[in-house]
């Protein structure tokens, strides 16, 4: 979603992701996608970001040096590094928002906002909480329904 939402405000996305997701992003909005299996992918990217938003732990250390002197980095992950260079960094922790969510909803409804839910059955909820807690769920939500 953040690619999505930043792209329909106009903001030229890199994103980093597996090879065979670099197409899905693409689609999204991403202008570019870098695959994070390469060990020198931050080497690929022309850097001097004017923000870099840390979904993936243990990434915002190699992402640092991508963003300008003065820029932002957020991580949702918890893992944000120490400030430097004049670049804000911080943890961030959502909190709920009604009138966001209420957006995203209607974003969601219109189809401007894309979402590939997965269904599964219940039965398969072990599973399926695995698959995202080792980051192998593809970047796609779960959603659990009844069988």
């Amino acid at each position: 979603m953040a690619i999505q939402l930043a792209a329909a405000k106009g903001i030229e996305v890199t994103a980093t992701a597996s090879a065979a997701a670099a197409e899905r992003l693409l689609g999204l909005g991403a202008r570019e996608v870098v695959d994070y299996h390469d060990p020198n992918w931050s080497a690929k990217v022309r850097g001097g970001f004017d923000a870099a938003l840390i979904i993936a732990t243990s990434t915002a250390d190699a992402a640092l040096p991508l963003v300008r002197d003065g820029g932002r980095l957020c991580s949702l992950t918890s893992d944000a590094p120490p400030e430097e260079r004049g670049i804000t960094s911080w943890d961030l922790y959502v909190e709920p928002n009604a009138a966001q969510l209420v957006q995203l909803a209607e974003q969601a409804a219109a189809g401007t906002l894309k979402l590939a839910p997965e269904p599964l059955p219940l039965s398969e909820g072990p599973a399926a909480f695995a698959r995202v807690v080792t980051g192998r769920a593809g970047g796609k939500k779960i959603v659990l329904t009844r069988a």
